[in-house]
């Protein structure tokens, strides 16, 4: 979650950079200005997920992001360990053949709806359980 481990590949396969990145949008910018010229940028969904995509392509970053469950499978047989170490090869591997599925990343306020409707259910759940139990 500190960090986020970025490989680039050149067209035949060949890792052309790798280094370490802090998980934000500006040092992720910054690590792949020192690689060559990416035509596509490859992570996985997850928690970040939102946030960094959403970061990246308001710095004009053509990135892409693919399911999971989906990337798993393809570099299970890659690696002996999921680590973003042995996954971010895996990833450029998927990102230079397309051999992915493209999720569709929620906008920030979808996010944001979305969480209010998750805390007012949680609260809504309290009350109902605070209930019972003063009529029990």
């Amino acid at each position: 979650m500190d960090e986020t481990h970025i490989c680039v590949l050149d067209r035949d396969g060949a890792i052309a950079h790798q280094g370490n990145a802090a998980s934000t949008p500006a040092a992720i910018e910054v690590e792949l200005a020192k690689a060559p010229i990416c035509s596509r940028v490859v992570f996985e969904t997850g928690r970040m997920a939102p946030m960094l995509y959403h970061g990246l392509v308001e710095r004009g970053v053509p990135v892409v992001c693919i399911e999971s469950r989906q990337a798993h499978q393809a570099l299970k047989s890659l690696a002996t360990h999921k680590t973003d170490r042995n996954d971010a090869p895996g990833l450029a591997h998927l990102a230079r053949t397309g051999f992915f599925k493209v999720v569709h990343v929620k906008s920030l306020p979808a996010h944001a709806v979305r969480s209010l409707l998750i805390a007012r259910k949680k609260l809504v759940g309290q009350r109902v359980t605070l209930e019972n139990q003063i009529r029990g």
